[in-house]
């Protein structure tokens, strides 16, 4: 009977010490992910910047590695659609775009680059719905004025678009 009783006993302290353990671990693992990101946005920024050089194969793998560090890092997808469209493999850019979107449906950067694939394409009805995606997420963003001008929008028509002018 005391034999039970002192494993009762002991089972208390080992629950706390258990669960003090796993909430440690939590925080470390949550230690682990902030530095991933931080890892993952500078690597997004050390690709942009060769993708500027026009060294693709490095832009390329850093994107890659951005992916990797982080996989929710829409940006970094977004500059992996940048690198295949710069070597004109648009449907490879079109999926990192949607991948992306699909991670972050207000990335103007993404929701541009493939609204401009789609107008490039002759596929106008995709790419008034990307502006008109743009407009609700930034209307005052440099992506939205620049593909409202391609489209012959022009940036003062902020409120609507025309279906097929």
């Amino acid at each position: 009977m005391a034999a039970v009783f002192i494993r009762k006993i002991l089972v208390l302290p080992l629950l706390v010490l258990g669960l003090s353990l796993v909430s440690l671990g939590a925080a470390s693992a949550k230690r682990v992910d902030e530095q991933s990101q931080r890892a993952s946005i500078a690597l997004v920024a050390k690709g942009s910047a060769a993708a500027d050089r026009g060294d693709l194969p490095e832009a390329q793998r850093l994107f890659e590695t951005a992916i990797v560090a982080n996989p929710a890092n829409a940006a970094a997808f977004t500059g992996l659609g940048t690198v295949h469209e710069a070597r004109d493999q648009k449907n490879l850019a079109r999926k990192y775009y949607r991948i992306a979107l699909s991670i972050d449906p207000s990335h103007a950067p993404a929701l541009s680059r493939l609204a401009h694939l789609e107008l490039d394409a002759g596929n106008r009805t995709a790419a008034e719905e990307g502006l008109r995606k743009l407009r609700a997420f930034c209307a005052a963003c440099g992506e939205t004025q620049e593909l409202a001008r391609a489209l012959g929008l022009g940036a003062a028509n902020n409120a609507t678009t025309p279906a097929n002018p």
